[in-house]
């Protein structure tokens, strides 16, 4: 279902809002979060001035069952000076996850940026990224991706298209693997014009030795250091994600980092 968001409609489904269409809340009860529940997604159009400078965080912080095939779709169009702010975070195991956000900036200075933290479990398959079209003038986008196998089966994509001067944007991919696993690194840049400025780097491999020696001889055990390196590479630092979600981010982290293990 697509609508035009006004004010009203934003009050009666519970999005809370601010000048220029800055969504930070869904209000509990309200009828979108019913719609979710129900659903699984909303989709929606907002029409008008108020698309100039919005700003969207999109954060996912998902639980499966071991035994779920999940195939979340979504695509975003985002107008002159607007934010696309997508997070997504799965550390539990489930049976098979599929998803390829696609961004589509198409006013001058719009900018999109992608984040996932992704644990793969034994038995779990996942296969998951992000590609942003840059279309405008001063256009940037962000992709960055960290993942940890610990025997689940992860292949982590990314594509940045740059279709005119004077873009900018960066893929950055990181996987680490622990107790076996498998995880595959496709990067892509493309560039249609001269003038665009897209980057990439991509690194998989395993905790070193090392790292590990120079906590201990700090005074930590083998395990909490392990556990400290990977609490530390599954932190990242997210610019612009409110408050209230960076706290949960922090606390999934702290709470999965032994789990992963």
């Amino acid at each position: 279902m697509i609508q035009d968001i006004t004010p009203d409609l934003a009050r009666y489904f519970g999005l809370k809002a601010t000048k220029g269409v800055l969504i930070s809340d869904i209000t509990k009860g309200s009828p979108a979060e019913k719609a979710i529940l129900k659903r699984g997604d909303i989709m929606s159009r907002i029409n008008g001035k108020d698309t100039e400078n919005a700003q969207l965080t999109f954060t996912m912080i998902h639980n499966w069952g071991e035994e779920m095939m999940v195939r979340p779709r979504s695509v975003a169009q985002v107008e002159e000076g607007g934010l696309f702010l997508n997070n997504y975070i799965c550390m539990k195991p489930v049976r098979s996850l599929q998803m390829y956000p696609t961004i589509h900036l198409v006013g001058k200075n719009a900018i999109a940026r992608f984040y996932s933290i992704v644990v793969g479990s034994p038995g779990s398959e996942y296969d998951l990224g992000g590609r942003v079209f840059l279309k405008k003038p001063g256009n940037r986008a962000e992709i960055v991706t960290r993942t940890i196998s610990n025997g689940g089966k992860i292949i982590a994509r990314g594509h940045l298209i740059g279709e005119v001067p004077e873009v900018k944007a960066h893929l950055e991919c990181r996987g680490l693997l622990i107790n076996g696993g498998f995880i595959h690194a496709i990067p892509e840049l493309e560039g249609h014009v001269d003038g665009v400025e897209l980057s990439h780097e991509a690194a998989v491999g395993k905790i070193a030795q090392e790292e590990i020696a120079y906590l201990m001889s700090r005074g930590l055990s083998e395990e909490e250091a392990t556990s400290t390196i990977v609490r530390g590479f599954l932190s990242v630092d997210i610019p612009g994600l409110p408050l209230q979600l960076k706290a949960e981010v922090d606390r999934v982290i702290e709470k999965s980092d032994k789990e992963v293990m």
